[in-house]
């Protein structure tokens, strides 16, 4: 039996209707009633890993290891990529991925998931309700993304990509970075095209910088401000849009 609830409310800043669109912020508090689970004082961290192409054809990679960075609690993938885990009462906790050892089990050509992954869970998006999907390209499909977008990918830099929970988002972060690639599902088409706006956002060949970047949007949400990049390793984040 799943012990304790963790009951939350979560402040949305909502703008005010005017002619030119500006005027006075209002506050709402909406309560979000969290399943905490077994996980106590600690955070319930759920989600979703899947294949690069899941907006089009879905494919959940399965026997990911989902860890909590430096040795903390972790879980496996299942087929459809999901994972539940409990997570450190912390504003932000890194997790890290252990890749499957064999190819994807749902893409075409056969080809294993290769490049090194990060989860990047923050708790404000968490008790807002906002759902975690992260995803990762199998080696093949790595070159002909690359290809498509006219780069190369470059193993000294980062790579940062961006779900946004709920209606979409154009989003921006402080680093250096490659053309920017995103998903508008039935807006532009089901598949990636070129620009920061849309529910899925991915930034290319990241300089590293110090190692952090900061994560905005063009209208409030959840879940922006510091995120880890690491060399030639993609940063799985979600934001959850106001």
């Amino acid at each position: 039996m799943l012990a304790g609830r963790l009951v939350v409310s979560v402040s949305l800043v909502l703008g005010a209707c005017g002619d030119d669109g500006a005027g006075p912020v209002d506050a709402a508090i909406i309560p979000v009633d969290i399943d905490n689970g077994s996980c106590g004082d600690q955070v319930r961290f759920t989600g979703e890993y899947i294949d690069w192409d899941s907006h089009n054809s879905f494919c959940g990679i399965n026997e990911a290891v989902i860890e909590v960075a430096g040795g903390g609690a972790m879980d496996n993938t299942a087929p459809n990529g999901r994972f539940d885990l409990c997570a450190p009462d912390a504003p932000t906790t890194r997790l890290d991925v252990t890749q499957p050892a064999g190819n994807s089990q749902c893409t075409t050509p056969p080809s294993g998931y290769s490049v090194p992954t990060i989860l990047f869970a923050n708790k404000a998006v968490i008790q807002s309700g906002g759902f975690f999907s992260g995803r990762s390209f199998t080696t093949a499909r790595q070159a002909t993304f690359f290809q498509m977008i006219g780069a190369a990918f470059d193993s000294n830099k980062a790579h940062v990509f961006v779900h946004i929970d709920g209606p979409e988002r154009t989003v921006s972060i402080s680093a250096p970075h490659g053309l920017t690639q995103s998903v508008r599902v039935g807006i532009v088409s089901n598949d990636w095209v070129t620009g920061a706006q849309g529910t899925d956002v991915f930034f290319p060949n990241v300089d590293v910088g110090t190692g952090t970047t900061m994560l905005t949007t063009d209208t409030a949400a959840i879940g922006t401000g510091s995120i880890p990049l690491v060399a030639g390793t993609i940063t799985n984040v979600s934001i959850k849009s106001m």
